[in-house]
């Protein structure tokens, strides 16, 4: 998992990259032009973000320009909640997302929101734990933001069930959801009343419905 590095540090990956491509180098390439301490700090920061990759004693190969790149806008997200080592439900879009089975979804590289619902007591931990690995988080409410980003909404307590294996909010209350949203949910809102036979009280378009019915 590639993350973003300092100013120094993609100076220096250039450097290497260009240098010596996918070969190897020694540590001791970059102590002719800045110090001991400067290295160290440099290749510990390439080799834990996964820029540069160590293969023996002071001895590292840079990963190729083209998986950094990739690697950078992959979706690590799931993989990061899913290792967490803490509760936490897929909440709003997001759980309509996973009861509609992935159905329709509106995620690309450029903008990739999570909603989550953690525990009030534990929310320093989440905030730490996604800027540690270089995701935006934010609290209740996103703001601007490129690529993808966590929205933690604490709570006292977590309501959940398992759909698909993933801890989300219950049917009821993503249907709730989509109909409070129904001008960007209404796809999701058909698919939920075609595949589970839930009632709803939202004007849903007669193509839409035939539309999220295929998709079944």
């Amino acid at each position: 998992m590639t993350q973003p590095i300092p100013s120094y540090a993609q100076e220096a990956y250039a450097i290497l990259y260009n240098k010596f491509a996918n070969g190897i180098f020694h540590s001791n390439y970059l102590g002719w032009y800045i110090s001991n301490d400067m290295v160290k700090k440099t290749l510990h920061e390439l080799e834990t973000s996964g820029w540069v990759k160590r293969v023996g004693r002071g001895v590292y190969t840079c990963v190729s320009a083209e998986d950094v790149f990739k690697s950078l806008v992959a979706f690590k997200v799931p993989d990061l909640l899913q290792n967490s080592g803490r509760n936490f439900v897929y909440a709003d879009a997001s759980a309509v997302e996973i009861w509609t089975d992935f159905s329709y979804m509106q995620r690309g590289w450029e903008h990739s929101p999570y909603y989550i619902n953690v525990l009030r007591n534990d929310l320093s931990h989440w905030v730490d734990y996604f800027r540690k690995y270089k995701v935006n988080v934010f609290v209740n409410c996103p703001e601007t933001s490129l690529g993808e980003f966590v929205v933690v909404k604490p709570q006292t307590s977590l309501n959940s069930v398992l759909h698909n294996n993933f801890p989300v909010e219950p049917l009821e209350e993503v249907v709730r959801f989509c109909e409070q949203h129904v001008n960007s949910f209404e796809y999701h809102l058909a698919y939920l009343r075609a595949k589970f036979n839930i009632t709803t009280t939202a004007a849903i378009d007669p193509r839409v419905s035939e539309e999220a019915a295929k998709a079944i």
